[in-house]
């Protein structure tokens, strides 16, 4: 099988696999909320001399449901905010909890184009890592574009290197659908900063999940990045 038909299967099947576990995961990610919007908060806080003088236009890759990061920037009048995931369901869910305002855009992120420096910062939680790991270092890299000179990429990452697919029903979805990979802390860092990244931010933050009665401590690697 060609890389490129096993990619676009592995989309196929994350796409079924939100689609059919959207509300659980909703409910699921509650416990991470503070996390996402602590990080979110440090990244709006690089824009505060920016907002009193013009719109701060902000792309969100992998949106879920809009919550809880798109709603809050929904809700900032001086936040332009275009939102996008590959789930038709997600992006159903999240179009009953945004207003109107947000530029809700269903489908795969490597498919999306936007002209060069067409945005001031680009947050993408939880969401790279379902790529294959060929396909990150291209997404990094056409995120580097979208951003305006001083724009800031926020995102997280597993701290490990790896790449595999769950041969489980995760959260009660299709069965060996799910993809998760990452370069590990280290490459990761060393491929944005050839990309042209400015490292602000590089942390390790702690998530507790919990499946099937079963709790788990999973590492993040979190960064903010300058252009």
């Amino acid at each position: 099988m060609s890389e490129a038909i096993n990619n676009h299967q592995i989309k196929a099947d994350i796409k079924k696999a939100y689609d059919d576990i959207a509300e659980v995961y909703l409910d699921w990610t509650k416990p991470s909320h503070e996390i996402r919007l602590s990080y979110l908060d440090r990244m709006l806080r690089s824009f505060d001399s920016a907002k009193e003088n013009r719109q701060i236009s902000i792309l969100e890759l992998g949106c879920g449901a809009g919550v809880p990061c798109t709603q809050l920037l929904a809700s900032r009048e001086y936040i332009s905010v275009t939102a996008n995931d590959i789930s038709d369901t997600q992006i159903a869910l999240a179009k009953e909890r945004l207003p109107e305002s947000v530029n809700l855009i269903s489908g795969d992120m490597m498919e999306l184009e936007f002209s060069q420096e067409h945005f001031d910062a680009v947050m993408a939680m939880y969401s790279i890592f379902h790529l294959p790991r060929n396909e990150q270092t291209t997404i990094l890299r056409r995120i580097f574009d979208w951003l305006k000179p001083g724009g800031r990429l926020l995102a997280n990452f597993p701290e490990t290197g790896f790449e595999s697919s769950s041969d489980q029903a995760w959260l009660g979805g299709t069965k060996g659908a799910m993809h998760w990979s990452g370069w590990g802390r280290n490459e990761t860092r060393r491929l944005l900063t050839e990309i042209g990244f400015e490292i602000e931010i590089d942390e390790v933050a702690v998530d507790c999940e919990e499946e099937n009665g079963v709790s788990r401590s999973v590492p993040f690697n979190w960064i903010l990045a300058k252009k």
